[in-house]
């Protein structure tokens, strides 16, 4: 399982590295993602259903298992005083979502994309 979750892992790494390189040696340049970062469980559903998206769609992530490190629960509920999941947080803070909603979060990133892009 650890292998798994490493190979998901530096698949990722590779495809946002090179999607950021493509992305700064093109004639226009294009911002790189925003970061992602989700709060999660493993029982949880909406994470689950939140990961899975992203995976599908190159969204490169950063899980935060709360179940795993109390450091993760602090953090959510202590920062964005949420004590549910999933908690969805776009670029540097610029959008924070609780729950998943494909839609709702596609326009989330957008904005974070075209902010970032001025």
């Amino acid at each position: 399982m650890k292998t798994l979750i490493a190979l998901v892992l530096l698949v990722l790494l590779v495809s946002f590295k090179s999607a950021s390189h493509a992305a700064t040696t093109g004639s226009h340049a294009i911002a790189p993602y925003p970061k992602v970062v989700i709060y999660t469980t493993p029982w949880c559903t909406s994470c689950n259903a939140a990961k899975d998206y992203f995976l599908k769609n190159n969204i490169p992530f950063i899980k935060k298992d709360i179940d795993a490190n109390d450091r993760y629960l602090d953090e959510m509920t202590g920062k964005y005083k949420s004590r549910a999941v999933p908690l969805i947080v776009i670029g540097r803070d610029q959008k924070v979502l609780h729950g998943f909603v494909p839609d709702l979060f596609q326009q989330a990133f957008k904005d974070v994309m075209t902010a970032s892009s001025r």
